[in-house]
């Protein structure tokens, strides 16, 4: 949550920043990933692997065989919103498209991220790998 105000406050005014968190909170479904045992933790990251398993049905089963859930790779993503992971200077894109798609342009994110890695991810063979190739 610190790394979503911290990069919503380089970007805007204090009182901006303000009305856009409550904004992530309220509309667009933020505050259901930090309640009580993380539903909006789950329910995200089994919609990654749903589509993970439609438009990338070969890594979904590479994930599969090595026991691997998209809590483990996709909570930072998920947490945070991508800005413990973008530039700070490129949060303010980000944003842009997250308030006007929402999840959608997330999991269009996480996709393209994912099928950017998806033929190291492929070759890899150990979970430290290829938790470390998604990270990295």
């Amino acid at each position: 949550m610190n790394f979503i105000v911290a990069s919503l406050l380089l970007h805007c005014s204090e009182t901006m920043a303000f009305w856009l968190f409550l904004s992530l909170i309220e509309d667009c479904g933020l505050r259901d990933i930090f309640t009580p045992k993380l539903p909006g933790l789950y329910k995200h990251s089994q919609m990654i692997e749903f589509l993970l398993e439609k438009h990338l049905p070969e890594l979904h089963r590479h994930f599969l065989q090595h026991n691997i859930r998209a809590e483990m790779y996709a909570s930072e993503w998920i947490f945070g919103l991508f800005s413990s992971v973008v530039p700070l200077e490129m949060m303010g894109d980000f944003y842009s498209c997250f308030f006007s798609q929402q999840w959608i342009y997330f999991y269009k994110l996480v996709l393209t991220i994912l099928k950017t890695h998806q033929a190291e991810l492929l070759c890899e063979e150990e979970l430290y790998s290829i938790l470390h190739q998604i990270k990295a």
